[in-house]
Order: structure tokens, then C-alpha cells, then sequence
């Protein structure tokens, strides 16, 4: 998308980056702990990595071959304690949170407007708020996996409405709210992980 910056070109790539950095934001569980421990995090095809990814993302080479219920932990003290715990809070996963100063404002019924423009129903697609970083890049990579539906079946319509919808996403919504959380994180959390995580946010969603 020639709106995005570095962010990898083809709808396919961006499915597969979008869902990764989702799962990276979503609270950690054993499937994330067993990608790094495994190195299969890392394992994005070239294609799909912006400009500079591998630089951010190398240091998580060091988790590979790490116990994942010592990686799990660690994990979710560095993100309970950034998201949940940390006085005063180091960052907040919310889109309202940023631009409303509290949760469930305009922020979050206008993003979930959008979802239900695109033909999910939030409740059954989502188990997170509608503006949490991690349904926001969940929404992204389901918006470039219909693009790269519809470019498969010749389907021109749906092609552009997939394309504008990202677009917008990001103009109104992504692109501040996930610099923004980036910096936080880049510059507080105690695991390389998250670390490299704020810094990727960083480098994707550049203003």
C-alpha cells in the first residue's frame, strides 16, 4: 500500500506481519512463548518484513532454545506489569485511552463502526475491546487476507474497498495510536521481546 511507508507491499505479506504483531499484543500464552522459543517468530519471509525489521527483531534470536514455561513467565510479568500494574501505567493498549483520556469513548465505537462495515460482528470476531492494539492489527491482517481474496478471484470491488478500508484504519486510527504505545514500550519494558516490539511499532507506524 503506497500509504504505508515500509510496511511490506503485497496483501499476503501483510496478513502474515499484521497477525504476528496481534499475537505479540495479545496477553502471552504458550503458542507465542513456543514461536520464540522455537524461532518460528522470526521466521517471516523477507517479503513480508519492512525496512529495518530484521535489525529490531534480531536480538530475539536469544530466546531460541529457552524453557517456554521460564519465557511464558517472564512474558506475562513484563506485560502485566507495563499494562496492568505499572503506577503510574508505562502504557495503555487502548485507542481511547490516547485520545479520549479513558476507555469506550468516540475512539472505540468509531473503529467499531468500521469492523462492522466490513461485514464482522465484534463480539463474535473479538474477544477484546474494540480498540485494543492487538483487535486493531487483527482487523488489518483480516482486511489484507480479503484483499488478497479478491485479487485471486478478479474481484475489483472488493479489492478496493479491502485496500481504502486499510487505509483508513490507518490514517484514523493505527498509524498515532500504535507509535505512540510503541514509544512507551520501547522505552520501559525489561524483556528484549517487548522491547523489540515497541521499537517495530515504532518503525512501522511512523507518522
Amino acid at each position: 500500500m503506497s500509504d504505508q511507508g515500509d510496511t511490506a507491499q503485497t496483501p499476503a505479506a501483510r496478513t502474515v506481519l499484521y497477525g504476528s504483531l496481534a499475537q505479540a499484543f495479545n496477553y502471552p500464552d504458550e503458542a507465542l512463548a513456543g514461536a520464540l522459543a522455537d524461532g518460528e517468530f522470526l521466521a517471516m519471509p523477507a517479503d513480508v518484513l519492512p525496512m529495518r525489521a530484521i535489525e529490531i527483531l534480531g536480538p530475539l534470536g536469544v530466546y531460541r532454545g529457552t524453557g517456554r514455561k521460564t519465557l511464558l513467565l517472564d512474558l506475562e510479568r513484563d506485560y502485566t506489569w507495563m499494562f496492568f500494574a505499572s503506577k503510574p501505567r508505562i502504557a495503555y493498549l487502548f485507542e481511547s485511552v490516547y485520545n479520549e483520556g479513558k476507555l469506550y469513548q468516540e475512539s472505540t465505537f468509531q473503529i467499531a463502526r468500521l469492523y462492522h462495515d466490513a461485514g464482522l460482528k465484534v463480539e463474535e470476531a473479538f474477544k477484546l475491546p474494540p480498540d485494543h492494539i492487538a483487535v486493531e492489527l487483527e482487523f488489518m491482517a483480516y482486511l489484507a487476507f480479503s484483499e488478497s481474496e479478491a485479487i485471486a478471484k478478479g474481484n475489483k470491488e472488493n479489492e478496493q474497498y479491502a485496500r481504502e478500508l486499510q487505509e483508513k484504519v490507518l490514517a484514523e486510527h493505527l498509524r498515532s495510536f500504535a507509535f505512540t504505545l510503541g514509544d512507551h514500550i520501547h522505552e520501559n519494558a525489561k524483556t528484549d521481546f517487548y522491547r523489540a516490539m515497541g521499537e517495530f511499532l515504532m518503525q512501522l507506524f511512523r507518522p
